[in-house]
């Protein structure tokens, strides 16, 4: 495994050490997923080898290397049937909410059990609720100092084998609270607690001998000391953990693509056709070219996110990017490597089925791809706020065209209709296809927002100006045929580059 320039000695060194066990593994876990078996030897192994534990902190029987670690062990692991969803879908069940929102005796309770091997689940999604987790309808109600809790979760990665299940229910139907995100509170729930069975497995591309399936809650009694984090603070807890999710999904990606690249090189050197290897045919370069590329961007982003994480940032901005790229990446890459493999490619006797499998299932799982480039969206248009001014830009005296001012205009002190179509009229020189933005027109004027509307209503009434409305009032404003006709005589707006004669024009 390649490493990066901002790993510790310890981190590469973990490396090696993941790549050795896999290797050791590997035909045990080939064996088990033709067998349909789920295997319990070596998800035995890994707890006796401490993987569990890798993002535990030291103080609590882990080895303290955080969400490097889980992604080191995770993109190693998925080169692997069942090996990658046993250890992901185990640290993602509540390791990265408890460590941030449990106390300290829930830390000693619960984190060595994860260092030891106890299998974990998160679960999230309902059979009426998916990527809009804040419609999430299982209910906990608080009875004294337990909570009772109703509802049905699905799939649920490891449901069955996992002993600890980090669950999400709605603890208020208050519109305020629901408004704010205050609705909803993180528990860990229990094997074995009244009430709480596995109600349906289902059968799943890429998740042959993995059990995923169906939790049925029928008033389930949880302690409040089985609580992670305050009454209304799971959406908190559950973004946190959605951010260490991602970066783990993104890491089984990049696994994906490294065995994807794997044996679709040798076997193209292997492969004779038309008198020569496969990888010698320029076209199938390409998509090797390409492969390469998938992965060098998709480990970059993963191991950046995770480096964010253990600088103690919450990066849901990147770790959104980092998902939607690199399940895409893998999506593309295991239908480009079964592309170059032909026939065999699509055969279980190699790899690539597993890998388009399991990328397809990764796309949705996490929050859709679809939902994460919506948070994008719109972080992005939030955290990039100050790049996104619109430039003033001014008519050159001499050239006649707009180019980027320097300065701020010289606000005018005081607004009327004659002033502001000028400013409107000259905006259209300027910008000639968009309106003028509220901010926009306050830097002209040293006037109220109240004495700024009345005049833009008023021109709007005469027809000179066209608004823009949104919830908050007015947005944008622009001069409008008449009212360009109005600030100015026609010649005004006229400009030709020097090479056209205007004798041909006119």
């Amino acid at each position: 495994m390649e490493g990066f320039t901002w790993w510790s000695d310890e981190e590469r060194k973990f490396a090696s050490e993941v790549e050795e066990f896999v290797a050791k593994i590997r035909p045990r876990a080939e064996e088990a997923a033709w067998r349909r078996e789920f295997p319990w030897d070596l998800s035995n192994a890994m707890a006796k080898a401490g993987y569990f534990g890798v993002g535990v902190p030291t103080e609590y029987g882990g080895r303290g290397l955080g969400a490097t670690g889980c992604c080191i062990a995770t993109e190693e692991m998925s080169r692997v049937p069942v090996a990658g969803r046993i250890f992901g879908g185990s640290i993602l069940g509540g390791l990265r909410q408890i460590i941030e929102f449990g106390t300290e005796k829930q830390k000693r309770r619960f984190l060595p059990k994860m260092a030891e091997g106890v299998l974990g689940a998160i679960a999230i999604t309902e059979p009426f609720v998916g990527t809009d987790a804040a419609g999430i309808q299982t209910v906990a109600k608080l009875d004294g100092n337990r909570y009772i809790i109703m509802g049905k979760k699905r799939f649920i990665i490891g449901a069955g084998v996992a002993s600890q299940y980090m669950l999400y229910a709605r603890t208020s139907d208050d519109p305020e609270d629901i408004r704010r995100h205050k609705h909803l509170t993180g528990f860990i729930v229990e094997k074995g607690m009244p009430g709480f069975t596995i109600e349906k497995t289902n059968e799943i591309p890429g998740f042959d001998n993995t059990l995923n399936g169906y939790l049925n809650l029928d008033d389930v009694p949880v302690s409040i000391d089985n609580r992670i984090g305050q009454e209304g603070e799971g959406w908190r807890v559950m973004t946190a953990g959605l951010n260490l999710e991602r970066a783990v999904l993104s890491a089984e990606a990049t696994g994906w693509l490294r065995e994807a690249l794997s044996i679709v090189v040798p076997y193209g050197q292997r492969r004779i056709q038309f008198g020569r290897p496969t990888i010698d045919i320029p076209t199938n370069q390409f998509k090797l070219a390409d492969l390469f590329i998938k992965l060098k961007m998709a480990r970059l982003a993963t191991y950046y996110t995770a480096h964010l994480l253990d600088l103690g940032q919450e990066p849901a901005l990147e770790s959104s990017i980092c998902k939607v790229y690199n399940t895409d990446m893998a999506m593309e890459g295991a239908i480009e490597a079964i592309q170059l493999m032909g026939g065999d490619g699509v055969t279980k006797f190699y790899p690539l089925q597993r890998v388009f499998q399991e990328s397809k299932v990764e796309q949705i799982a996490g929050g859709t791809n679809e939902s994460n480039r919506i948070v994008i969206y719109r972080m992005g248009i939030s955290t990039m706020a100050n790049e996104f001014k619109m430039p003033r830009r001014i008519i050159h005296d001499e050239l006649g065209v707009p180019i980027t001012s320097a300065s701020k205009p010289v606000k005018q002190t005081q607004v009327d209709e004659d002033k502001l179509l000028k400013v409107l009229a000259e905006d259209y020189r300027v910008n000639p296809g968009l309106y003028r933005s509220r901010d926009d027109l306050k830097e002209e004027f040293d006037s109220s927002d109240e004495e700024l509307d009345s005049v833009m209503v008023s021109l709007e009434q005469k027809k000179l100006a066209q608004l823009h409305r949104g919830t908050a009032g007015i947005k944008l404003c622009k001069a409008t045929y008449e009212g360009l006709k109005k600030a100015n005589p026609p010649e005004y707006y006229r400009w030709f580059p020097s090479w056209v004669g205007t004798q041909d024009i006119f």
